[in-house]
């Protein structure tokens, strides 16, 4: 191996605005306070990695297939899931899974500009990194966007087909109250002026979320402790999150990486970060779908199974 050699392939396109594309390394950061430029975390925002433009030297780490869940396996899972939830008195989990599709790994770039025409409200990306892996994505869900004091959010939550005509649900509507009541809390222990707007709903793809939006001023220094009050949110994580995170820690069989991460670029100037879902790893000439649902003590595995079927066609329908 030649270390000095080896590079990302980096390339994003935020909503409304033209596709970007960069060499250079990612590494991981000590402190992420101090950095400024693309930036991505792990889903529970402990490890996060900048990308340095130009530069060369990743390490190349050992590799493991990622766990694909069935949905025998999975509906078994979602039982203990929920009954673990009434036992501990629970409000919602998320329970995610992978599925996996045989997919040519040249078609990675063909994959991110189907993406990127296909959702043109998505943050959409695409890396090729020795020490990341290759991963792809198509993600509807601002974390924040922050310039000059200004500040955006959303509390986006509760999911069901885009061609569905039928009024929302007491599972969804709830579901998507408990993130939109988490962020105001949040919010407004930090932030000054917090408006929040009325319930909408926001198409993604095959599927359609609840969603309200959130506008706050900021101080530019205040922008990490409001990054780390906030994720992960109760859409990825759940309700109490201390304890929801507890219980995916036991209950899921995988890692979920980089899924449901923040991912997007930071300066102490203009800050535009997601959360990464509708996320995928291309591993192998195969494609590794990461997709997830909120589980509540009412929840229905079969549903919950459907939800996450629903949810991976955002980037299986291009394939």
């Amino acid at each position: 191996m030649f270390p000095g050699k080896l590079q990302t392939a980096l390339t994003y396109r935020f909503p409304g605005e033209p596709v970007i594309e960069k060499t250079g390394t990612f590494r991981k950061l000590d402190n992420p306070a101090l950095f400024e430029g693309f930036i991505v975390s792990d889903f529970e925002g402990v490890n996060f990695y900048g990308f340095f433009e130009g530069e060369t030297g990743e390490e190349i780490p050992a590799v493991e297939l990622p766990v694909v869940t069935g949905k025998s396996a999975y509906c078994d899972m979602a039982n203990e899931f929920i009954h673990h939830l009434r036992v501990h008195n629970i409000g919602k989990a998320v329970l995610s899974r992978i599925k996996y599709v045989e997919f040519d790994e040249e078609q990675r770039l063909d994959l991110f500009r189907k993406l990127a025409e296909g959702f043109p409200r998505a943050f959409c990306y695409s890396f090729d990194s020795p020490l990341l892996g290759k991963w792809i994505g198509a993600t509807p869900e601002t974390l924040t966007r922050i310039e000059a004091g200004r500040g955006e959010t959303m509390s986006l939550a509760g999911t069901k087909p885009a061609s569905d005509t039928t009024g929302w649900g007491e599972k969804e509507e709830h579901e998507q109250q408990l993130v939109t009541d988490f962020l105001y809390r949040e919010l407004s222990s930090i932030c000054r002026d917090v408006h929040v707007s009325e319930r909408e709903e926001l198409v993604a793809g095959p599927v359609k979320h609840l969603v309200n939006h959130f506008r706050f001023t900021i101080d530019m220094n205040d922008q990490w402790p409001l990054i780390q009050a906030i994720h992960p949110t109760p859409a990825v994580s759940g309700f109490p999150r201390p304890e929801a995170l507890k219980c995916i820690a036991l209950f899921e069989p995988h890692d979920r990486r980089f899924y449901a991460g923040i991912i997007g670029e930071i300066s102490s100037s203009k800050t535009n970060l997601f959360v990464n879902l509708r996320s995928a790893q291309i591993l192998d000439n195969g494609l590794y779908v990461y997709v997830g649902g909120g589980l509540t003590q009412q929840s229905d595995p079969e549903s919950e199974w459907q939800e996450t079927e629903n949810k991976s066609k955002t980037i299986l329908d291009l394939v």
